[in-house]
């Protein structure tokens, strides 16, 4: 059952603006990778690391976060039996895989094009992820909680989470 009118306020916000930063920064990497073919060898492998580093310290301990307290709140406002998040989650397993696939590829030692093409596609998941959030999760959650019941319910225990996995 989708959401039948927008919300008058959003009580996901705080949220929206986190996944916002995220984004700016998947896109300025991605902008810096677009380089990454003209550095020397040691350099291309930094960058690529530069991009593992921030998965792990940022979105894989977000996503770690996501399971625990954002997707049970959304099943539950999108209604009983719903499957809304079931997808959200397997996009979890991708994201893990493709970090894998990046790590092995620097271990190697590559070549650019190779760098670039698991790095992007590793972003590019990512920033996929955020967007589905965005505009097919956070707006049952909207419909179902106030700004105060999300942040308390919600939001408090996520940052928590995201924290003790840092």
């Amino acid at each position: 059952m989708a959401p039948t009118e927008p919300p008058k306020s959003v009580a996901t916000a705080a949220l929206r603006a986190e996944l916002g930063k995220f984004l700016s920064t998947i896109h300025a990497m991605g902008e810096r990778l677009e380089k990454l073919h003209e550095q020397a060898t040691l350099e291309q492998l930094s960058w690529a690391r530069d991009v593992v580093d921030f998965v792990k310290r940022q979105i894989v301990p977000h996503l770690s976060a996501e399971e625990y307290s954002l997707y049970p709140a959304a099943d539950w406002a999108a209604g009983e039996g719903s499957k809304l998040t079931e997808t959200a989650r397997h996009e979890h397993q991708i994201v893990a895989r493709r970090l894998d696939a990046l790590e092995k590829a620097i271990s190697k030692g590559v070549a650019s094009g190779a760098l670039m093409h698991h790095s992007y596609a590793l972003l590019g998941i990512i920033a996929a992820h955020i967007r589905t959030t965005d505009e097919a999760v956070l707006p049952y959650l909207d419909q179902a909680f106030d700004a105060e019941r999300f942040e308390r319910e919600v939001m408090t225990p996520l940052r928590a989470d995201r924290a003790a996995k840092r």
